[in-house]
């Protein structure tokens, strides 16, 4: 009997390598581009911070923490984490709310209501360069639509991406019309998944419009606001294409964000050194800020 349970024992076992080894044998591509497109160049990164790198010479020079040091006193640098950090506290909540606005007045039936979800979902898949380029156009305080439009109303006309105090509100305002988009989809989908018997029986307890939105879709929508808050806050301080192409980090660094300094320092200066410490600062950012938005979102969770 212990024989044939030792042998049992044993097909199971092999069963089970077998099928690990099949597992991994699927992911392995996966495994070896991942590994080969962020990790390695993480790592190298982290190594390039310690060293001002010469690369025309072939050079490597071990600086220790002089990058890390130079950064904190690189007043340019401050301005960057600064201006991203307006820029990502400002477009992750607005952006989030007004998706989740738009969603539940796109979950009640109207008509058009499929052309108005094309219609906001649109700038997601538009070229962010190509939008952009719009978007300067629109902004241009001589022939551009908005000082068209504030010409008509008898408002005054406003200087917008050539101003050191509009600037950045400006790029603000592209970055929320091309995300809401998504956002409104993801709130879309998770308002369809709230089963309808919890706003039955709401209605039937005399619950009205604003506290069935309060007491149970705010509630149950709140994994989906963590994913949006998580996912965004990420990208956001990430920004950089819209803000090259709208006003290349002006005027007077108004608009310098920390991913298009460090695009400065690696690819117009050659300072990768400098720019990989840069980026490792840009990376304990992100890291932090998103640990910390995680388990504070997770507080607002329930489940019914």
């Amino acid at each position: 009997m212990a024989s044939i349970r030792h042998s049992a024992g044993a097909l199971l076992g092999r069963a089970h390598r077998r099928h690990y080894l099949q597992a991994y044998l699927f992911i392995s591509p996966v495994i070896v581009l991942f590994t080969l497109f962020r990790i390695w160049p993480s790592l190298q990164t982290l190594y390039f911070s310690f060293f001002k790198v010469e690369l025309l010479k072939g050079r490597l020079t071990y600086v220790g923490l002089q990058n890390f040091i130079d950064l904190a006193q690189d007043e340019i640098f401050r301005r960057a984490i600064a201006n991203t950090l307006i820029y990502a506290l400002t477009i992750v909540p607005l952006s989030a709310f007004l998706a989740m606005i738009l969603a539940v007045l796109f979950s009640e039936h109207f008509h058009l209501r499929e052309l108005f979800k094309a219609v906001y979902f649109a700038p997601m898949v538009t070229s962010t360069v190509a939008a952009a380029v719009v978007w300067w156009w629109l902004y241009n305080p001589q022939f551009g639509l908005f000082n068209s439009v504030l010409r008509v109303l008898h408002l005054p006309e406003q200087p917008w991406l050539l101003s050191s105090r509009m600037a950045l509100p400006s790029v603000i305002i592209f970055s929320i019309w091309k995300t809401l988009g998504y956002n409104m989809v993801i709130y879309i989908a998770a308002l369809q998944a709230i089963p309808a018997m919890f706003y039955e029986a709401a209605t039937i307890d005399g619950a009205g419009p604003f506290q069935r939105f309060v007491r149970i879709t705010l509630p149950l929508l709140a994994p989906t606001t963590t994913f949006i808050l998580i996912y965004n806050t990420i990208f956001a301080f990430q920004v950089f294409d819209q803000v090259l192409v709208l006003t290349g980090g002006g005027p007077a660094f108004s608009t310098n964000v920390v991913v298009l300094e460090l695009y400065t320092q690696a690819f117009q200066r050659y300072r990768f050194g400098y720019a990989s410490a840069e980026a490792m600062v840009l990376f304990l950012f992100i890291l932090g800020v998103t640990v910390l938005q995680y388990f504070y979102s997770r507080r607002f969770e329930v489940a019914y």
